[in-house]
């Protein structure tokens, strides 16, 4: 399929009551994990979702279809990662961002500026056009592989990876994107022993040092997650970016 394909959203085919259903629902949801979200931007944040699933139909965004799962595993997954993130945020980079998760939610919550990055010119193109659609305009998709943007010398507050891939392989990515005192935020499901080690080597390599810890369930036994945040303390001992791909073809650690 073609990855400049232009993106028409149609008018939400939801009655309004159905919209506050899932609204309160998102509400309720929040509330219970001490997240704060006004109806305004939980209305958005659902608004999201049903542009996302409303695409899914003729581009694949997402392999999760039905909508009350939806509404936990894509958007209260990503308003978690809310209680990781630096309180002073200005900036944020969603590596890996999908159909914009957990980019866009958190966007919404903070109203930070926040690039969300994918190498996916499809799925960028449809979270742009989302995003003119709701006019969230400190928002920006970008299509761009994670060590290629990191050679233009960006830099911001935080860099969140949710789902995304093997820790070590994050922390590498993320790590050319922070200067000293900026944070990086993964949530993985239940990363092995080996992983959480070679993540230690990796971290120690790079100048990165784990700052934070949080672990829950999400409702409806849809999942466990474990969030990790790290600070950049140091500079890195490893010149970074690397090649495109020889992070997966010769990991660190």
């Amino acid at each position: 399929m073609d990855t400049q394909r232009e993106i028409q959203l149609k008018t939400l085919d939801v009655l309004d009551s159905d919209l506050k259903t899932l609204v309160n629902k998102l509400l309720q949801y929040c509330d219970d994990f001490c997240i704060e979200l006004t109806a305004e931007q939980a209305n958005l944040c659902v608004e999201h979702l049903l542009y996302v699933e409303q695409v899914n139909h003729y581009i694949n965004l997402t392999r999760i279809t039905n909508l009350d799962e939806a509404l936990v595993l894509h958007i209260l997954d990503s308003l978690a990662l809310l209680q990781s993130l630096p309180p002073d945020l200005n900036s944020f980079l969603d590596m890996g961002t999908g159909p914009g998760f957990p980019g866009v939610p958190i966007g919404i919550a903070t109203g930070c500026n926040g690039i969300l990055l994918d190498s996916v010119g499809k799925k960028v193109n449809v979270v742009n056009a989302i995003l003119n659609q709701l006019d969230l305009k400190t928002l920006k998709a970008v299509h761009e592989r994670t060590e290629l943007y990191a050679s233009q010398n960006h830099c911001f507050d935080c860099v969140v990876a949710r789902a995304l891939g093997p820790i070590p392989l994050l922390l590498e990515y993320g790590r050319p994107f922070l200067q000293l005192g900026s944070s990086l935020v993964i949530a993985k499901a239940n990363p092995s022993e080996g992983e959480l080690s070679s993540g230690e080597k990796v971290a120690e390599m790079l100048g990165l040092e784990l700052d934070g810890f949080d672990e829950f369930d999400l409702p409806n036994d849809l999942g466990h997650r474990v969030v990790y945040t790290y600070m950049a303390v140091e500079r890195s001992r490893v010149k970074l970016p690397r090649t495109p791909g020889l992070a997966k073809k010769n990991p660190l650690a």
